[in-house]
């Protein structure tokens, strides 16, 4: 293989000296990184996933340390651009991202709070491993990342996840967290592989600047987990600046308050540096975990794990929970609810389990599931679990006459609540459903009985959205940018089959 010449590095060649092996270091940063998917528990298994995917011509390899992921070894089409994607049954997550979830360890019907969670990626895989039990935070400041976030709650149908935007040095407090991830931006240096603006030479200065954000951030993080609490720490960059200089200030600042813990066994990676240009850190700091590209064929982190034994002197200083819930969420009159649940089971014949468990908050005129039994509160508070129905027309009016009358259910609820639908499904198959995809009327399938107005439309089986039948044939209501993703893996995958 022809190398870049020492140039071509970035910079990179400062962590000669720590790398564990640098010429297998080299060689990865200038190699193609391979694809890693994980499995959604909530959707289906390991087992189903990679029996539906090698139908499709991929070839997967299990991760070790964690039988959700797989590598794919060979991919006839770009992994996001499958059906099974677009239905969620998996997201593109690189192995060593996946890391700091499995170091926060967290449990069914805990508190989690993820202070810097757009695109979602570690929020979702958090929700997944609690089984969607649970109270789970995914707060980022930037509302365009967002948008992603978002789309992948839904597209995951994590329904315990509330999100939040509000900087994350100054998220209000409130009743404390059983588990926080601080997942800090930074100089992004393990993402060189993958990213072409990561590749580019990273100043002191701008080593120096992250780090006081990512302090900042790591000290919230503590002052917002309870006693006993576990904290993780996160980046992916190789600079000690940015990882232990970090980790080792605060920890000295906490005043025993806060103490370094090893990471769950079977994790890979390298301890942690105990020194670096000049500067000693912790010795316990060889209990935190460095991840090079070379050892997951995947990019790079930076892990620690910490428990608050105590608050921290900067506790005291979290402003107070506001008083007034955020963004208008409040809960439904309960006569509203039954009227919309008994109206959604019985258009598309539901038995009277589902939705069970569940809460509901209306905003305007949208109605929102969840299995938080409650939401943060704060004028930051952007949504909660995944919208149910929008109210037609007005705010908060029960349905008139008829199931659903004045309600309109989402495509999001149809294909996370409706896989049991015995009523008002109309079966398409790849063509029928292109042609609605793009925009077109067709003609209902002759073997259904459907009534006019809202239908569930199902496709290999799977129901995937809304519909709608009226006088002059049956089309699409899935949002225009599902519609559009969705008819792109279908094109995907039918010319895979016409492929010779």
């Amino acid at each position: 293989m022809n190398l870049p010449d020492r140039e071509s590095l970035y910079g990179l060649e400062r962590y000669r000296p720590i790398i564990d092996d640098w010429d297998a270091f080299r060689a990865a940063l200038f190699r193609p990184q391979p694809a890693t998917i994980r499995t959604n528990r909530l959707k289906t298994t390991p087992e189903a996933l990679r029996q539906a995917l090698e139908a499709l011509g991929f070839v997967l390899v299990s991760e070790p340390f964690d039988p959700h992921l797989f590598r794919v070894e060979r991919a006839p089409i770009p992994p996001g651009k499958t059906v099974l994607h677009w239905l969620g049954h998996f997201y593109v997550q690189e192995a060593a991202a996946a890391l700091p979830v499995l170091a926060l360890a967290p449990e069914p019907e805990e508190r989690v709070l993820d202070l810097a969670a757009a695109p979602g990626g570690k929020t979702t895989q958090i929700a997944e491993r609690m089984g969607d039990r649970g109270f789970v935070v995914g707060n980022d400041p930037d509302g365009a990342r967002l948008q992603s976030l978002l789309a992948n709650v839904y597209r995951l149908g994590t329904t315990a996840v509330a999100v939040t935007r509000q900087d994350g040095r100054r998220l209000s407090g409130g009743r404390p967290f059983d588990r926080v991830l601080v997942d800090a931006p930074c100089t992004a240096e393990g993402n060189v592989r993958r990213r072409a603006g990561a590749r580019r030479t990273r100043s002191p200065g701008e080593h120096r600047r992250l780090a006081a954000l990512q302090t900042a951030l790591l000290e919230r993080g503590l002052a917002l987990a309870r006693d006993g609490g576990v904290v993780v720490y996160s980046t992916c960059t190789f600079a000690p600046e940015e990882n232990e200089a970090v980790v080792d200030a605060v920890v000295r600042k906490a005043g025993g308050a806060v103490r370094i813990e090893p990471l769950p066994e079977g994790l890979p990676g390298v301890p942690g540096l105990e020194a670096w240009e000049g500067a000693r850190y912790l010795p316990e700091m060889v209990l935190t975990r460095r991840i090079y590209p070379h050892h997951l064929d995947s990019g790079g982190m930076y892990i620690a794990r910490l428990r608050r034994l105590a608050p921290p002197p900067w506790a005291d200083r979290l402003p107070p929970s506001p008083g007034a819930r955020g963004a208008g969420l409040e809960r439904p009159d309960p006569a509203l609810v039954r009227a919309l649940l008994d109206g959604f089971r019985d258009r598309f014949g539901l038995p009277p389990t589902a939705l069970e468990g569940l809460s509901f908050f209306v905003r305007g005129g949208d109605v929102w599931a969840t299995r938080l039994a409650d939401v943060p509160d704060g004028p930051e508070l952007v949504a909660a679990g995944i919208r149910l129905f929008r109210l037609q027309p007005g705010e908060g009016k029960l349905p008139s006459t008829g199931p659903l009358r004045n309600a309109k259910p989402t495509s999001f609820a149809l294909l996370h609540f409706a896989q049991e639908a015995r009523a008002n499904v109309a079966d398409v198959d790849a063509e029928a459903l292109l042609a609605l995809l793009e925009g077109r009327r067709i003609a209902p399938p002759a073997a259904a009985a459907l009534e006019r107005g809202f239908v569930a439309l199902r496709f290999r089986g799977t129901v995937i959205g809304l519909g709608h039948l009226d006088a002059d044939g049956l089309r699409s209501g899935l949002p225009r940018g599902r519609a559009e993703d969705l008819r792109a893996a279908l094109l995907e995958e039918r010319a895979l089959h016409e492929a010779p």
